[in-house]
């Protein structure tokens, strides 16, 4: 066994041979007895500088200080730790990794002043500043790199081979918008389920990373679309290491944005070349560049004629393009684009086309111009259609005449020269007869046929200085120049000559004629407004004489005619201002003398006019139509007058005129059905007088209508009955219930031989076919005595009463059924009206 002495000397040997600093200390002054020579270049001092020194000399942080002061059980704990000690010669602390370890006295090596049987400490320090700075570097390097992959466009992860998850950047955790909760927590599965919920095919996603694991060289670049409306692209790329695989990177891009940037594009591009507008890009020089499908159609040619070259070779303008540029570049300034119209030179030599020009300008940071878009609207179809607006205007679109517009324009300038040399010109209005027999037989396409080619008939009577214009219809309007009234009626007769001769058309010949009117300048008229009313009056005339033949106008026609149009809005308005009343004239049985029924009459007094006759108005109401409303309101008071009699006991037959117009009305039957269920009347006490030519018109529809009225139990009464021309056969074949003499045959009785044998045939007829006869305007007792002994039925006239009020009628009828068997007084008659 060796001597402590021996030991010493071993321990001092293999310490001085450490690389690692030691020294011993002695308990409880804390004074180093050795330090090897480590230690020595660890702190910078010789090892005899710091025998016998305190320790606490080394320590350079008070928490190194403390450390020593603790109690020396605490010293000798065997603690490990990390600290720092000053180093002398460089004057800086030195990291290092210090142990403390209590040693027995008898294996420290001796030193003078030891006390025997004190604890030594084992100090030992290793120099840890090479090794701290290359962590430090280490970890400085993992931070740039974190910043580096947080701060990637990009979303990074990198998993092993297995799948397992090792790293991701922040962008990864925006593009698959992971929760807070998974960020904080490592769970690999939840953030893997997480990124397949967020697929719009989660299945196929899966299978993608499946087929990945399995192998793992394998690269590919994939898109997935999420449910948030991103669009992502993953690329993926195996991560080696010694050039073996150890894991997987996957790349994440959101290119939504760029997807849609690209349809956009698309889109551009899509309407560039499906524009309608033709539409060029020039560049800084105003070269062009680029012109699409439009704008090639436009050109009528190959494109690569006009591409490089400038826009003054593709368009050409009203100014040259040297006045023009500092035009355009003005309004690229003010407003950033130049519209105007110029003329397109198409790829065909001579042939422009012409277009709306808008013409923008793009500019490029600096504010330089960067290129210019035009955008041309071809004119071509639009000023084509203007002209035929034009024509249309000025024309008739059937015969291709001049209309009233460019007449007018003709009449003016007339007009306007005549002036100055008191010059006359004469219009003539031309209307064809019965023209509208050719439209209902042969059909409105062969009347416009027709009208063609009497047009050219008229024009071949004109000179060239006339003007020929179809104004409507079958009407036309000559316009002759400088003529005088002789001139025009010579060609008056020429045009009716013209007309006489045949038309043939599709092999069948036909006859037209035409009825005339003409009108002079000045004397008819001084515009062409009135000019074509008076000859349209003169025409009118003319036709009222038997058409076929010409006129000219009279003053006397346009009074006649003012007269009819004020006698008209009067009569329009004279019934709701109670102007007018319906008078009852009585019928009187020859058998008995009493009034058996009576016969409304319509009465219009005017305030201005005052009392109208019935003749005047009676047929101007059926010519404008009015005669529908008058002929309803006078049935609806003859009906009540009739319900008022039936409720006094003494039923009388009421008789109300209707009008062929007003007959032919639908609804006619149903409404008289009506008027009688209102006021409680039966049929038999009213009778419908109409005249003969009303039942000649349709003689089917008439059997129709007169079978209703006759099942309803109104009587039928024939008016005016030998005044027309008609045939007697409907006599047998209609429920006729009455005939009517006419005032016109009993004004000859008695003395007039013929007039006695009409009224006397009609009566016997009458008797013979059961049909009733009543005389019209028996004024004398004469006239009385010859119907009675001819066997008529019933008078009425003023011999027993003009047509009277309601109220004086009343009175009659009570003094009649008193006064049964007497004349009549003479005083009761009252003067005609």
């Amino acid at each position: 066994m060796s001597s402590p002495l021996q030991q010493a000397n071993l321990w001092r040997a293999m310490a001085d041979g450490l690389q690692q600093a030691i020294w011993l200390i002695e308990t409880p002054s804390l004074k180093m007895l050795y330090a090897n020579q480590a230690a020595a270049q660890l702190v910078g001092m010789a090892v005899q500088e710091m025998l016998d020194c305190d320790v606490r000399k080394l320590a350079a942080t008070p928490q190194d200080q403390i450390f020593w002061q603790q109690p020396l059980e605490d010293i000798t704990a065997g603690i490990r730790s990390y600290t720092t000690v000053w180093n002398a010669d460089k004057a800086c602390q030195v990291a290092v990794e210090r142990w403390v370890q209590a040693l027995p006295t008898s294996v420290g090596p001796g030193h003078a002043g030891h006390q025997e049987g004190s604890p030594l400490l084992v100090l030992s320090m290793l120099d840890r500043t090479e090794n701290e700075t290359s962590t430090q570097e280490f970890e400085a390097l993992l931070s740039e790199l974190r910043a580096t992959l947080d701060s990637a466009a990009d979303g990074i992860l990198t998993c092993d081979l297995l799948g397992r998850i090792r790293a991701f950047n922040h962008r990864l955790a925006q593009i698959w918008q992971l929760p807070e909760t998974l960020l904080t927590r490592r769970d690999d599965e939840a953030i893997e389920a997480h990124m397949h919920a967020q697929v719009l095919d989660p299945e196929g996603y899966r299978l993608r990373m499946a087929m990945l694991r399995r192998d793992p060289l394998l690269e590919v670049a994939d898109i997935f679309h999420l449910r948030n409306g991103s669009t992502i692209e993953q690329r993926s790329v195996p991560q080696l290491t010694h050039g073996r695989p150890s894991g997987r990177v996957y790349i994440f891009r959101d290119i939504t944005q760029l997807i849609q940037a690209q349809a956009g594009l698309k889109l551009a591009a899509q309407v560039f070349d499906s524009s309608l507008d033709a539409i060029f890009i020039a560049d800084q020089g105003h070269a062009i560049v680029r012109i699409n499908t439009s704008c090639q159609t436009l050109l009528q040619g190959d494109p690569a004629q006009v591409l490089g070259r400038p826009v003054s070779a593709l368009l050409d303008f009203d100014l040259p393009i040297r006045a023009l540029m500092p035009e355009v570049e003005m309004a690229w300034e003010a407003q950033g684009f130049w519209a105007g119209e110029a003329m397109l030179r198409t790829t065909q030599p001579g042939v422009f086309n012409p277009v709306q020009l808008s013409w923008v300008v793009l500019r490029d940071d600096r504010g330089a111009i960067a290129q210019s878009i035009g955008f041309m609207r071809d004119l071509a179809p639009q000023r084509a259609v203007q002209q035929r607006i034009e024509e249309l205007t000025l024309t008739d679109t059937l015969t291709g005449l001049p209309n009233r517009v460019q007449l007018t324009r003709r009449v003016q300038t007339a007009i306007d020269s005549a002036s100055k040399r008191n010059a006359e010109f004469a219009l003539l209005f031309l209307d064809l007869d019965r023209f509208k027999i050719v439209n209902d037989s042969l059909g409105h396409p062969f009347g416009d046929r027709v009208l063609k080619l009497v047009a050219l008939r008229l024009q071949d009577c004109l000179r060239q200085a006339d003007m020929l214009c179809r104004v409507g219809g079958d009407e036309f309007v000559i316009y002759l120049h400088d003529a005088s009234r002789a001139t025009a009626e010579s060609v008056a007769r020429r045009v009716l000559d013209e007309m006489n001769s045949p038309f043939t058309l599709d092999g069948m010949g036909f006859s037209i004629q035409g009825s005339i009117g003409i009108s002079l300048y000045p004397h008819d008229g001084h515009c062409l407004d009135d000019l074509i009313k008076h000859a349209d009056s003169a025409m009118y005339r003319v036709k009222e004489r038997g058409r076929g033949s010409y006129g000219f106008y009279q003053p006397e026609m346009n009074a006649n005619l003012l007269a009819r149009m004020k006698m008209e809005h009067a009569m329009r308005l004279a019934l709701g201002s109670e102007h007018m009343a319906v008078h009852y004239q009585p019928q009187v049985d020859f058998a008995t003398g009493r009034i058996a029924g009576m016969e409304a009459l319509l009465r219009w007094q005017d305030p201005q006019m005052g009392a109208v006759s019935p003749a005047a108005f009676i047929p101007l109401a059926e010519e404008c139509g009015y005669i529908i409303t008058l002929g309803a309101w006078v049935m609806e008071q003859a009906v009540r007058e009739a319900a008022y009699w039936q409720g006094i006991g003494l039923p009388l037959v009421v008789s109300v005129n209707v009008s062929a117009l007003e007959f032919r009305q639908p609804g006619f039957v149903e409404r008289t059905s009506w008027l009688l269920s209102r006021y409680g009347l039966p049929g038999q006490l009213l009778e419908l007088e109409l005249t003969e030519t009303v039942l000649l018109q349709d003689a089917q529809e008439m059997e129709q209508l007169l079978g209703a009225l006759a099942q309803l139990g109104i009587g039928l009464s024939i008016d005016d009955f030998g005044t027309g021309y008609s045939s007697l056969a409907y006599l047998k074949r209609l429920p006729i219930d009455r005939l009517k003499i006419d005032k016109s045959f009993v004004d000859g009785l008695p003395g007039q031989e013929s007039d006695e044998a009409i009224v006397y045939a009609i009566i016997s007829m009458g008797r013979a076919l059961g049909i009733e006869v009543v005389a019209e305007g028996v004024e004398t007792i004469a006239q009385r005595d010859v119907l009675q002994a001819m066997g008529c039925d019933f008078y009425q006239g003023y011999l027993c009463a003009r047509a009277l009020p309601s109220q004086q009628l009343r009175e009659l009828v009570q003094q009649t059924r008193i006064a049964v068997g007497q004349e009549v007084s003479a005083n009761a008659t009252g003067p005609s009206s």
